[in-house]
Parts: C-alpha cells; sequence; structure tokens
C-alpha cells in the first residue's frame, strides 16, 4: 500500500468517526419543539424563581382592601347577582354588605373566630363561631373566610409541601408553572401573563382531578400595584362557578377592630292602632 493510499484511508476514517460522534450527540439531546409549540422549562429555570417570587412579594404587600364589588353565582339551583360593599384583612376577618335597591339587605361580619349575620327585612340575627362551610351557607360560595380573603387579595392561600417541578412558555409569551407534592403529583399550576401579572391558578387532587380553577383578569392598576378586577371562580365537582367584578377598590386601608363587630340598627317601634305607623 502506497503512503498516500494509507493517508487517504485514515482522514476517511476519521471522517466516519466525527460522524458517528456527532450522530449520537444528536440522538442524545432532545427534539426542539415545532415552531408555535410551548417550550418547556426546567425547575431551576431563573424565569420560573423570577415570576413566582414577584408574585409572592406582590401579593404579600397587600394587608387587606375595601371594595364594592358585583358577585354573580352560577349553580345548579339557579344564577343570582348581588351587589356588595367588603372590607376584608388578612388572615380571615370579612365584612359583607349585601345591597339591595340601594339599602343595605343584609350584613356579614367575621373576626376570624366568631361571626354575625343579619338579614335586616326580617331582622333575623345569628352569631356563632366561624365554620368551613359560612361564606357557602350565607352567599353560596363554596371558600372558606381565609381563602377567600386570600383570593380576593390575588391569590390562593400557600400549600406547605409543594415544590416547583418546572413549567412551559407559550408561544404569547404566557408561562405555566407547575408544583407538586413529595410524590410527583401535580397539585397546583399557576399561569403568568407576558408581564408577569397571575392569570390562573388550578388546583388539582391527589387522583388527578381538578378542584378548582381561578381566572384573573383585567389589571388596573390601584396606587402603583396592578390589580385584578375581575376575578372568576370555577367549582367542577360542585358544577357551580362565581365571578367577583370590583367596582371600586382600595388597597391597604385602615381597618379598626369596630369594622369587623355588628351594630344592629335599632327597631323601629310599631304604630299605635289607628294611627299610621
Amino acid at each position: 500500500m502506497t503512503e498516500g493510499a494509507a493517508s487517504r484511508r485514515l482522514r476517511a476514517w476519521g471522517v466516519v468517526v466525527l460522524g458517528c460522534a456527532l450522530l449520537a450527540g444528536c440522538a442524545s439531546r432532545p427534539p426542539l419543539p415545532p415552531p408555535g409549540a410551548p417550550v418547556p422549562l426546567r425547575a431551576d429555570d431563573p424565569l420560573l424563581a423570577t415570576l413566582l417570587e414577584g408574585w409572592s412579594n406582590r401579593v404579600a404587600g397587600r394587608s387587606g382592601l375595601r371594595a364594592s364589588v358585583v358577585l354573580k353565582l352560577s349553580s345548579p339551583d339557579g344564577e343570582r347577582r348581588l351587589a356588595q360593599d367588603v372590607v376584608l384583612a388578612r388572615p380571615a376577618r370579612l365584612r359583607m354588605e349585601i345591597q339591595s335597591f340601594l339599602v343595605t339587605a343584609a350584613v356579614l361580619v367575621a373576626d376570624g373566630s366568631q361571626y354575625e349575620y343579619f338579614q335586616s327585612i326580617d331582622r333575623y340575627h345569628e352569631r356563632g363561631a366561624v365554620y368551613p362551610r359560612l361564606l357557602f351557607d350565607i352567599a353560596g360560595v363554596p371558600l372558606t373566610l381565609d381563602q377567600a380573603v386570600a383570593f380576593l387579595l390575588g391569590g390562593p392561600p400557600l400549600r406547605v409541601g409543594l415544590f416547583v417541578t418546572g413549567g412551559e412558555r407559550l408561544p404569547d409569551g404566557s408561562v405555566n408553572l407547575d408544583l407538586r407534592d413529595a410524590r410527583e403529583r401535580l397539585a397546583r399550576r399557576l399561569g403568568f401573563g407576558p408581564a408577569g401579572h397571575l392569570l390562573r391558578v388550578e388546583e388539582w387532587s391527589a387522583a388527578g382531578e381538578l378542584r378548582w380553577q381561578v381566572d384573573y383578569g383585567r389589571y388596573r392598576d390601584v396606587g402603583d400595584d396592578p390589580f385584578a378586577h375581575t376575578i372568576e371562580f370555577e367549582f367542577p365537582p360542585l358544577a357551580s362557578s362565581a365571578t367577583v367584578a370590583f367596582r371600586s377598590v382600595a388597597l391597604n386601608p385602615e381597618t379598626p377592630d369596630a369594622t369587623f363587630e355588628l351594630a344592629l340598627p335599632p327597631e323601629e317601634p310599631a304604630g299605635e292602632e289607628g294611627q299610621e305607623p
């Protein structure tokens, strides 16, 4: 074999080896997603940490609110629309005044441990210890007091034992972030818009069923804080939904303890017989 032929064989062998290495490297990499498809994000992607930290810090700065809202409820029993004036404070203090024809038809106050409820038309009055179904029994909302306060201030109560396990960036710039439990089961999914605003929260059961979904929209600045003026709730197990539309809102107002106490209006004296009441 001539020296030139041996040299050509060595070069050819080198090309084959290099080609095999390139093919092996390509085979070990995950395929790129097609154009327009969501881009997977690893748990340690800094974008996920930035979104989660920014939202958590913004919501943590909200200690309470005073607002005028319209609550729309839909369930198998029908639909209702309630105009309300609401004052709330963390973690579970609430004052809710239901308005009807420009008068206060009912008032619910709760200081976190005790509640009072009063209906002005028939002067019905009850009081007692706060219990989990209180808002459902009075207003048809399947949330506990602390859940309602947290949701209205911009997000669900935190759950201990959940870990960020990844997410995805969607073609429109929004991002989904997954939280799983110790057994790697999807427990909660957060959706953020391109500007970092929370758009959606999904809560999943251990059996993989959607327990509830909350959508935040119509963001407007309250002071220098972007605040969602529409919150939509879906409760698939109950086949019910609710929408909270803020007509006005003030964040972190002063709320003295008396705000969450009920001062009953005096009962009007009955008219004497034969006289106009």
